[in-house]
């Protein structure tokens, strides 16, 4: 059971991606989808990257952006999806610099936009950067309806930040922190096929944390009475 819960133009490259946006709404409510976008794009604006802010480059952006992400009320995970990632260390690893310049989240997730095959899509409460071929939709297991209904209520881990993490690093948070088993273990090789783990999170419920884990790591989980249980899977 699957259940899915740069440049000195910079203004002109926001309006065009606020029209995008806007033809990507058309069939729905397109004055909601519009106020969404504005307001989760606000919410990135107001994220501050460090002084001085670094050229950003494939090797680096992850990083940059995720330690950046702040606490607000709209955006609380922010989540990149594997392909992001392959995509920047692997394919196109040789290629020229990117050398972007950004001052906040958002103008560095817009040249990243404008400079490669990366995508930006807000799933409330997740901003996902992402290419076109990942799964955004997280596929799960409940056999413990108690066991989900206390995930959904609870809230253990009030921050989130991984940036190349493997499972080897994040099990033992996961299993501290929400109280629980989890399967594999730490250094399980059953775990070796997991992808890399990018995410950084505010406020994030119990059950929200399994979901961005899942996302940020191509796997599927199952809730068990005693224990969640991740496993890889294809994208």
């Amino acid at each position: 059971m699957d259940r899915s819960t740069p440049g000195t133009d910079r203004p002109i490259v926001v309006l065009a991606r606020l029209v995008i946006l806007l033809i990507l709404c058309a069939g729905n409510n397109r004055g909601a989808c519009a106020e969404e976008t504005a307001r989760w794009q606000a919410a990135l604006a107001g994220m501050p990257l460090p002084a001085p802010a670094p050229l950003l480059n494939r090797e680096n952006v992850v990083c940059v952006i995720l330690e950046a992400f702040r606490s607000n009320d709209l955006v609380r995970a922010m989540i990149v999806l594997p392909g992001v990632l392959n995509d920047f260390y692997l394919i196109h690893r040789d290629q020229p610099k990117l050398n972007l310049r950004a001052s906040n989240v958002l103008e560095a997730v817009i040249a990243l936009t404008n400079a490669t095959e990366l995508r930006a899509t807000f799933q409330a409460p997740f901003l996902l950067l992402h290419l076109a071929e990942d799964r955004l939709q997280p596929r799960f297991v409940i056999q413990d309806p108690a066991s989900l209904r206390r995930l959904e209520s609870e809230h253990h881990l009030p921050h989130l930040l991984y940036c190349d993490a493997h499972w080897g690093r994040l099990q033992p948070d996961l299993r501290v922190s929400l109280r629980r088993k989890f399967r594999p273990e730490a250094q399980s090789t059953d775990a070796w096929h997991f992808e890399r783990h990018n995410l950084a999170g505010w406020g994030l419920s119990d059950w929200e944390v399994l979901v961005a884990v899942s996302l940020a790591s191509a796997t599927s989980f199952r809730v068990e009475k005693q224990a969640i249980l991740f496993q890889a899977r294809a994208r």
